[in-house]
C-alpha cells in the first residue's frame, strides 16, 4: 500500500529535466512527512490502482529518433520528455542533428520536409501538422537557438529539404 503520495502537474513547458528537478525538490519533504506519520501512527495505507500504473522501461537512444510520420503533438512531447537525455535526433543531409526544443505549427506538407526557415524557427512537416524547431545541435557544435543557426548556416535549411533520410 502507498503510505503517502505527492502530486505535481506537468506543464506544456516541462522537460524531462525540469520534471526531474522538481520531483527531486519534492522528495525530501515527502520522506520527512512519511517518517513523521509512521512514527505518530497516523498514516493509512492506500492500495494502488494498478490500472492507473504504467511500467517505465529504461530509455535508449533509438527511442529518441524522430519519426516525422508521427503527429506533431506526439513529437513535441517526445522532444520535451527526452531532454536532457537521450535527446531527440534526426538527420539533415546525411548528418545527425539533435532537436532540443520545438513548438507546434499549423503548417502541413510531406513528413520530414522543411517548409520554412526563419529566425523564428525551422518548420518541419509531420504526419499531422508540423513542428517549429527552435533549438538544435549540429554535429561537432553546441546546442543553439535556431535563430543563431539560421544566421550562420542558412544554406543547410533550404525549403524542400527532407529530414530523416
Amino acid at each position: 500500500p502507498m503510505l503517502l503520495k505527492v502530486i505535481t502537474p506537468i506543464s506544456a513547458q516541462d522537460t524531462g529535466g525540469s520534471l526531474h528537478d522538481r520531483l527531486a525538490q519534492m522528495g525530501p519533504p515527502a520522506v520527512l512527512q512519511a517518517v513523521a506519520g509512521l512514527a505518530a501512527g497516523t498514516l493509512q495505507g492506500e492500495v494502488q490502482d494498478d490500472s492507473l500504473a504504467t511500467y517505465a522501461h529504461k530509455l535508449n537512444k533509438d527511442e529518441a529518433r524522430l519519426d516525422w510520420n508521427r503527429p506533431a503533438i506526439e513529437l513535441e512531447r517526445l522532444i520535451r520528455a527526452f531532454n536532457p537525455w537521450p535527446i531527440c535526433h534526426s538527420t539533415l543531409n546525411g548528418e545527425a542533428v539533435k532537436v532540443l526544443a520545438a513548438s507546434l505549427s499549423t503548417a502541413s506538407g510531406a513528413p520530414g520536409e522543411i517548409l520554412d526557415a526563419s529566425k523564428d524557427g525551422l518548420i518541419v512537416a509531420c504526419g499531422e501538422q508540423a513542428l517549429c524547431l527552435t533549438r538544435l545541435q549540429l554535429p561537432g557544435g553546441k546546442a543553439l537557438n535556431f535563430s543563431d543557426l539560421f544566421n550562420s548556416r542558412r544554406d543547410k535549411f533550404a525549403s524542400g529539404t527532407v529530414l530523416g533520410q
